[in-house]
C-alpha cells in the first residue's frame, strides 16, 4: 500500500467514524474536540515510548560497561600477560627498525653514538631503598688485609685489601699506551672529565710532561671492549676479579690535586680499586640508607695494594695523604 492509498484509507476510517458518531447524538463541534484529543494523548502516549525506551538503552549501555570494567579488572593480569608475551617477538624487529631510522640522524652528529655503550643516561640522584638491610656492614670495623686472594663468586660484603702483582703504571706508560693506540682511544673513549666539572679530550692531557704535573683531577672512563683488551696490557685482571663477569666499563684516576674526591659509582656492585702509582687515604662512608646502622672506616692504600668493596653498601672517597706524587689508579667492577 502506497503512501496516497494510506491516507485514502484513513479518510475513509474518519469518515466513517463521524457516522457513526453522528447516530450516536455526538454533533461536529465534539467530534472535532474529541478527535483533536485523542491526537494529542496517542503524541503523548509516543513520546513517553520514546523516553523510555532511550532510558532503557542507556540503562543497558552503563550496565554493560560496569560489566566490561569489572571484567577488564579481573582478567588485567592474563590481558597484560598476553600482551607481553605477543611483544617479545616485536621487540628485535621493532629496535632494528628503530637502528635503521635512526642511522642517518646519527651519522650527522657522530658523538652520538657514545651514548649506546652508557647503561644509565641519566642517574637519579634522590632514588634511595626503603628498608635496606644493612647488617652486612653493621659488623665493619675496621678494612682486613688478606694474604691469599681468591676469586669472589659468592656475595661478600666486608671490604678487604690485598698487595697485587701489580707492575707500576705512571703517566709515561699511560701517554706510551696512549699514543700507540691514538686512533682508537680518539675514536671510542674521546673525552676525560677534569676536575667534576669539565671535559678535554686526552690528546690535550699527554700532549706533553707540563700538563701532567698540573694539579687537577682526571677520570678518564673507558666503556668499550676494544680498549679494554688494550688497557690489560698494562692492568692484568686482579687475582680476586672471576674470570668472567668483570664489566666492560672501568675508570683511569690520575690525580695530582691532592684534593678530596670520591670514587665514581661503577656498573655492578662488587668493584675494586687498584692503585697503580703514589699513595692515598680512602675513607669508606656508609651508603645513605645503611648511616644509621654502620660507620665509617679508613685505610692506607700503598702502590699496587687493591681494596675490594660492594658499593650497595659503602662510597669510597680519596682523601690527600703525606706524599706529593701523582695518584693513578684504576677502578673496576664485576657482577
Amino acid at each position: 500500500m502506497n503512501e496516497r492509498e494510506s491516507i485514502k484509507a484513513y479518510a475513509h476510517s474518519i469518515k466513517k467514524l463521524k457516522n457513526e458518531c453522528t447516530d450516536k447524538g455526538i454533533n461536529e463541534d465534539e467530534f472535532r474536540k474529541l478527535y483533536f484529543e485523542s491526537l494529542k494523548s496517542i503524541e503523548e502516549k509516543d513520546i513517553m515510548v520514546k523516553s523510555h525506551s532511550r532510558q532503557s538503552f542507556f540503562t543497558k549501555r552503563k550496565f554493560l560497561l560496569i560489566l566490561l570494567l569489572i571484567l577488564t579488572i579481573y582478567s588485567i593480569k592474563y590481558i597484560c600477560c598476553n600482551i607481553l608475551c605477543n611483544l617479545q617477538e616485536l621487540i628485535y624487529p621493532g629496535l632494528r627498525l628503530i637502528r635503521q631510522i635512526s642511522i642517518p640522524f646519527i651519522s650527522l652528529f657522530p658523538a652520538l653514538t657514545e651514548l649506546y655503550q652508557e647503561p644509565c643516561l641519566i642517574q637519579n640522584p634522590f632514588y634511595t631503598i626503603i628498608d635496606m638491610d644493612c647488617w652486612p656492614c653493621s659488623t665493619v670495623n675496621n678494612v682486613h688485609q688478606i694474604y691469599d686472594p681468591q676469586p669472589l663468586h659468592q656475595q661478600h660484603a666486608a671490604p678487604f685489601i690485598y698487595e697485587t702483582d701489580q707492575e707500576q703504571v705512571d703517566m709515561k706508560k699511560l701517554r706510551n699506551l696512549y699514543f700507540r693506540n691514538k686512533e682508537l682511544f680518539d675514536k671510542e673513549s674521546s673525552k676525560i672529565v677534569m676536575n667534576n666539572k669539565f671535559h678535554l679530550a686526552p690528546s690535550n692531557l699527554f700532549q706533553n710532561q707540563q700538563d701532567i704535573e698540573d694539579t687537577n683531577l682526571y677520570i678518564w672512563k673507558i666503556n668499550n671492549l676494544n680498549l679494554a683488551r688494550i688497557l690489560r696490557q698494562l692492568i692484568p685482571r686482579a687475582k680476586v676479579v672471576p674470570k668472567f663477569g668483570q664489566s666492560t666499563e672501568r675508570f683511569i684516576i690520575i690525580d695530582s690535586s691532592h684534593n678530596d674526591f670520591s670514587i665514581p659509582d661503577t656498573e655492578c656492585n662488587f668493584a675494586f680499586l687498584l692503585v697503580l702509582s703514589g699513595t692515598r687515604t680512602v675513607i669508606l662512608n656508609p651508603a645513605e640508607e645503611c648511616k644509621h646502622q654502620c660507620k665509617s672506616t679508613q685505610v692506607d692504600l700503598k702502590e699496587s695494594y687493591l681494596l675490594w668493596y660492594n658499593w650497595w653498601y659503602w662510597r669510597p672517597v680519596v682523601q690527600q695523604s703525606n706524599g706529593n706524587s701523582t695518584f693513578v689508579a684504576h677502578v673496576g667492577s664485576y657482577c
